[in-house]
């Protein structure tokens, strides 16, 4: 099955903004990305369909900030320890 293009998840924005809600710094985290990381974070948790995929693309993205990275793709890039 195609992905959908990257802007068709612009409008679901918001809802990843909710989903950080429970912890101020992590929300003003999100939303202080370009639109286009946003985007990126939008297709990874709303791009999977099983809500228990979703739920683990969630605490992946609550992980990634919490280590100050703005994306996956440069998390799991980062030096090894």
């Amino acid at each position: 099955m195609p992905q959908l293009p990257l802007s068709a998840y612009e409008p679901m924005i918001p809802q990843v903004a909710d989903l950080l809600a429970d912890d101020l710094s992590l929300q003003t985290f999100f939303n202080d990305l370009t639109p286009g990381y946003q985007r990126e974070w939008a297709r990874f948790i709303f791009g999977a369909k099983a809500t228990a995929t979703q739920q683990r693309h969630i605490a992946v993205m609550r992980t990634v900030f919490r280590a100050g990275y703005k994306s996956k793709r440069a998390y799991d890039s980062r030096p090894k320890d």
